[in-house]
């Protein structure tokens, strides 16, 4: 006569990693770890790589992907300016205000107007904020056509800026311990973080230029949007272009035809030659998660498909109301779709109005 079968909580932990490596959202990881105080200690014995975005609505929605599931986070209900990593960043008074949703962390830093004057800072935004470690923190702020390239530990009182920056820096990165800074005409510069030996306070300074983005036709009937990202040990830049006419639009949404989005490629860059090289491919375990703040998550190809790159619609950023919405594509194929179900937003404050929300696991 056969023994009783084991029951569910017995799980194997070679199986329990099975089935956690196939769950990619990180709310399915959760409800996996509440089942039973057996399962929750298998989730924590197997070693899996960072989960899937939230997508983050600047009305204080949120959606797990890749289904569109709505989340709600207790007292995270709005009014974040931007995100960063697993933060979302609020503009306080007399600092900047740093809420982890998942675990209810906070995290302050200084306010902008200990970069420039208080009359100046009002028109100062975050264009994008890193945690280069626990202890330091970088930040891309832009204030009419000037921007600034700043660090600061957290819980510090004021920021310290690199001097002389280059015009239309878009965005930026930390990669092999330097801050590097993507400009307009795809040129690269490089900067290096220090510590000053009197206070102990981290210091950034320009080291110079170290790709030379060569000649950019400039098509006014398209609009170019340019990110950079570290991605498998490889610092790249994703460039799109975009018909004008749809960026500007109004009321209208993204359906990723290939008249809208003409161009995905994707450069790294060759530091010898000083120039910027093809990527044919981003990884078959890579999926590019491209907006405010753009990460490379591992994920296989049998599990997304086609879906290489997960874009938003953050190119409205400087433009006003047009609702908007998310897709995916491939560079390889030059195929871009809709995830369904279809998400859509509209601008917050003439700012992109969603961006990417990354639990640390």
């Amino acid at each position: 006569m056969k023994g009783a079968p084991s029951p569910w909580s017995e799980i194997p932990p070679e199986l329990a990693g099975l089935v956690l490596h196939r769950l990619h959202a990180h709310i399915d990881r959760v409800r996996f770890a509440a089942v039973c105080k057996q399962w929750r200690s298998a989730a924590q014995q197997v070693p899996l790589p960072p989960p899937l975005p939230v997508l983050a609505l600047k009305e204080g929605t949120f959606y797990s992907m890749p289904r569109g599931e709505p989340l709600h986070f207790p007292g995270c209900d709005g009014g974040f300016i931007m995100a960063s990593g697993n933060w979302l960043v609020y503009n306080r008074l007399h600092c900047l205000l740093l809420v982890d949703p998942f675990s209810g962390a906070t995290m302050t830093l200084p306010a902008l107007r200990s970069i420039y004057p208080l009359e100046e800072s009002m028109d100062m935004v975050v264009v994008k904020l890193i945690e280069c470690s626990p202890h330091l923190i970088a930040a891309l702020f832009k204030g009419g056509r000037n921007f600034w390239i700043a660090v600061c530990r957290p819980g510090d009182s004021s920021w310290s800026a690199a001097q002389k920056l280059p015009m239309g820096i878009l965005d930026i990165a930390f990669y092999q311990e330097k801050l590097y800074a993507l400009s307009f005409l795809q040129d690269l510069f490089a900067l290096d973080i220090s510590v000053d030996d009197n206070t102990g306070n981290p210091q950034v300074a320009l080291i110079g230029r170290v790709i030379k983005g060569g000649y950019i036709y400039l098509d006014h009937n398209f609009m170019r949007v340019l990110y950079l990202i570290e991605s498998r040990g490889s610092l790249l830049m994703v460039r799109r272009s975009i018909f004008h006419e749809h960026g500007h639009g109004k009321g209208q949404i993204h359906t990723f035809a290939e008249q809208c989005e003409p161009e995905l490629a994707v450069f790294e860059p060759d530091f010898g030659q000083s120039r910027w090289t093809n990527a044919m491919t981003v990884g078959d375990d890579q999926v590019l998660f491209l907006g405010m703040f753009s990460r490379a998550v591992c994920m296989p190809l049998c599990d997304s498909q086609d879906k290489r790159m997960w874009l938003l619609d953050d190119y409205r950023r400087d433009h006003c109301d047009g609702e908007t919405c998310s897709g995916t594509g491939d560079m390889r194929i030059g195929k871009y779709s809709c995830p369904l179900p279809k998400i859509s937003w509209r601008a917050h404050n003439l700012c992109a109005g969603a961006v990417w929300l990354f639990p640390s696991n």
